[in-house]
């Protein structure tokens, strides 16, 4: 009597556990396993009292009706706040389980579906999918030979698509006026002194200013701010080209000028008088 009241005392598992110079959660995930797979038909029997217990100890320890011991009190406070490193643990735990060809000998079906439950009922989130990449886990039981189990395969795996479709659909608009910005301070024009004379060596290799060609120019930017100089520019470039064509314009009345023309019939008339004298 007094034995069995001493295995009901968590002193004496603690001690007993201590003892065993190995990691607490390895030595119940080991368990689990153990019992699996060499007492299948009481694993069956009472897995459901096991996961209960899961659950209602976590409730119990998140209400604070769980005593910690003295040594372990900065540990359990810490635990309060860090939800999500009990629910990587358990992921992963039953990712090993899932993961475990040994399992197939022994009731596979039962201890199969009980963990794709216990990951249905989870709220995971986009974070824990990534860092215990169970999705791969839980995908390579699609063709497995119970259906209940491929059913279960297919809904959790929709429902992870929609929870990560929905995480990027948050994230998109950030990323895209992030780049939106950048792509806009990229594009906004400047002009330099080096691109107005690029624009006047142009201008002055083209063909005289008319207003037809004006229309055909490219629109300038909104930016510019000298846009009276550059109006000044194309002023004193005008008039150049004025200067020019009226210059042509007086050489060639010049050439063809009747003034400028030597008188051929005088010339002709005063050589012939001058030989008439002389005969």
């Amino acid at each position: 009597m007094a034995m069995a009241d001493a295995k009901g005392s968590l002193d004496y598992w603690r001690k007993y556990f201590s003892s065993a110079k190995s990691d607490i959660f390895d030595l119940i995930d080991k368990a689990i396993l153990v019992a699996a797979m060499d007492w299948p038909n009481e694993f069956k029997d009472k897995k459901d009292m096991i996961v209960e217990k899961l659950y209602t100890c976590q409730l119990s320890h998140n209400n604070g009706d769980h005593e910690c011991p003295k040594e372990e009190k900065n540990s359990c406070n810490s635990g309060n706040s860090d939800e999500n490193d009990q629910i990587l643990g358990e992921v992963m735990r039953i990712k090993e389980v899932l993961s475990n060809t040994q399992v197939y000998e022994s009731d596979s079906d039962s201890v199969f579906y009980e963990s794709l439950r216990s990951l249905q009922m989870m709220q995971l989130s986009v974070e824990i999918l990534k860092a215990t990449e169970i999705g791969r886990t839980v995908s390579a039981l699609r063709k497995h030979n119970s259906s209940q189990i491929r059913k279960l395969v297919r809904t959790l795996i929709d429902g992870w698509k929609m929870l990560v479709d929905e995480w990027v659909k948050s994230t998109a608009p950030i990323t895209e006026n992030t780049i939106t910005d950048s792509v806009n301070r990229l594009k906004k024009p400047s002009i330099t002194n080096y691109e107005v004379g690029c624009s006047s060596k142009q201008t002055l290799e083209q063909k005289p200013w008319n207003r037809s060609s004006a229309g055909v120019k490219r629109k300038q930017p909104e930016e510019v701010s000298d846009a009276s100089k550059l109006e000044l520019a194309k002023k004193r470039l005008h008039e150049g080209y004025q200067r020019v064509e009226n210059a042509k314009k007086r050489r060639m009345i010049q050439i063809i000028e009747p003034t400028d023309l030597p008188n051929v019939s005088h010339e002709k008339q005063r050589s012939r008088k001058k030989l008439g004298k002389h005969f």
